[in-house]
């Protein structure tokens, strides 16, 4: 190797150090400044990851996201609460919540300007008993997305006997989605009759031909805040 090749191999060397260097400064420093996605429950967890990350390119490291799981509807007052007296309360903040319950949001009175709430679905896709329309996790999904997934359910797959094309026969998309398996299920005798939630979601999330117009929206809106928001990097 000639002196000139040398220098720029150590150059190159130099270069190529400096690049790892800023890659995993600017990991850590999105950490640090991350913004909180916080979720409803462990379906929800798991899902939202496989939709935003490899459904909507979202890089939960590149951006700095961390998922929080506050464990049901009842629990997003005192979370943002709770969240509000932490040190981290300065830094940007989703609550995603389900929209099956009206009253939810009028309870949580005045909410700082860092959380941003976000409904699922995001358009209301079902009449909810008391007339309004709304949704949750499971009707942010297409009918079809939802039946197909029922059906590769552990459950499911030890009951063949359920017929799969009885059930979207009989299938509302008006409805709650869930309860109409469940209710389906009861009706032909099954003793456990409720499939597992958590199955159901992550199948939904592998599953869906298209991207949900919810995580869409999701992933429009974790873009936007953290173009606002951008991660000052500390090397």
């Amino acid at each position: 190797m000639s002196d000139w090749e040398s220098i720029q191999h150590d150059v190159e060397q130099d270069i190529f150090a400096q690049q790892q260097q800023y890659e995993e400064a600017s990991k850590e420093s999105a950490l640090e400044q991350c913004i909180y996605l916080y979720v409803e429950g462990e379906s929800e967890e798991i899902a939202f990851r496989i939709l935003l990350e490899e459904g909507l390119g979202i890089n939960f490291s590149e951006l700095g996201i961390i998922i929080v799981n506050y464990k049901g509807n009842g629990n997003l007052q005192h979370a943002i609460r709770i969240i509000s007296q932490t040190l981290s309360h300065d830094r940007p903040i989703i609550f995603t919540f389900d929209d099956d319950d009206k009253r939810l949001i009028t309870k949580l009175g005045r909410i700082a300007k860092n959380i941003h709430l976000f409904k699922i679905p995001y358009s209301p896709t079902i009449t909810l008993p008391d007339g309004q329309k709304g949704g949750s996790f499971e009707e942010s999904f297409e009918p079809s997305d939802f039946i197909d997934a029922c059906f590769e359910t552990t459950l499911l797959k030890m009951n063949p006997q359920v017929s799969k094309a009885e059930f979207t026969k009989a299938f509302i998309e008006d409805k709650s989605f869930y309860s109409q398996i469940v209710k389906f299920l009861q009706s032909k005798g099954l003793t456990n009759y409720c499939p597992n939630k958590i199955e159901i979601a992550e199948s939904m999330a592998t599953g869906c031909i298209t991207e949900p117009e919810t995580y869409i929206e999701l992933a429009k809106l974790i873009k936007d805040i953290r173009l606002n928001n951008p991660v000052n990097v500390k090397i």
